[in-house]
């Protein structure tokens, strides 16, 4: 579910792209290459810092939305972020190191079982 919605946004991003470029190209046909384009083309870097904040605000998203749905009236369970990822071997700088997407569906299938388990333990101790 969650690995289909980032795919979709890269998706767009990628065809925004490609269209951008042959806007570009044709202003550079109509304009030639003389002074500043008026249509600029994201760089590489550019859409790469967009990658990874949009991954860090879904990641951050997924977290929140765990939480509300194991909280218990007005507490919400602690998770820590760290622990989280590396349980669930979700590293957002080596995906994009690697040309690869981080795994949402799997980090938040670690984030229902960890809930599960405090949720579990709290229930528990009562």
């Amino acid at each position: 579910m969650f690995n289909h919605f980032i795919q979709t946004f890269i998706d767009a991003q990628t065809a925004a792209r490609r269209h951008y470029r042959a806007v570009a190209a044709t202003e550079t046909r109509l304009f030639g290459q003389i002074g500043e384009p008026a249509v600029r083309v994201l760089q590489t870097t550019q859409i790469e810092d967009e990658l990874r904040r949009t991954y860090e605000a879904l990641a951050n998203r997924m977290i929140f939305k765990a939480r509300s749905d194991f909280a218990k009236g007005s507490a919400r369970p602690v998770l820590f972020q760290e622990t989280v990822f590396k349980v669930a071997g979700f590293d957002i700088e080596q995906s994009l190191a690697r040309g690869e997407v981080p795994d949402f569906d799997k980090l938040w299938s670690v984030l229902q079982a960890q809930l599960s388990v405090l949720s579990d333990r709290a229930g528990e101790a009562r």
